[in-house]
């Protein structure tokens, strides 16, 4: 009985994250999104877009550009979700939601509150963030 209820309770916590990756793997199948730090859970860090191919590859143009305002190391992959990139500094840790639709117009941005005195003097190896992970309908900060 105590396994069967156990059994039960496990595959209702489960469940969740079963319809998360349900929503990451549909969502991957869009060639114009990039919807975890690697591209996709095989970690293949590959794009099917097709635009650019070898023969126009010398003619590409810078179209935009976007300063964080953070000059210390840059190490986490950009997330892009129906025409939204999500970039994110490193310490303070600010997220930016870019419109992709719109030269990259920041449609938001978030900036957590963090003690430098108690935060950075602790961290190892600059102050730098592994990324951001979606999830859901959101965006999460590591």
């Amino acid at each position: 009985m105590k396994l069967k209820t156990l059994s039960i309770a496990m595959m209702g916590l489960a469940a969740p994250g079963l319809v998360a990756a349900d929503e990451l793997i549909e969502m991957q199948k869009n060639a114009n999104n990039w919807v975890m730090p690697a591209g996709d859970y095989a970690n293949t860090r590959y794009s099917e877009l097709t635009q650019i191919t070898k023969d126009n590859v010398k003619d590409l143009k810078m179209a935009w550009s976007f300063s964080t305002g953070v000059l210390r190391g840059h190490e986490g992959n950009a997330l892009v979700i129906d025409g939204t990139m999500y970039v994110h500094t490193a310490f303070p840790n600010i997220v930016f939601a870019l419109d992709l639709d719109n030269d990259g117009a920041i449609i938001w941005k978030y900036e957590p509150k963090q003690n430098y005195d108690e935060t950075v003097p602790v961290m190892c190896c600059d102050t730098v963030n592994r990324g951001l992970s979606y999830g859901d309908g959101k965006i999460f900060l590591n």
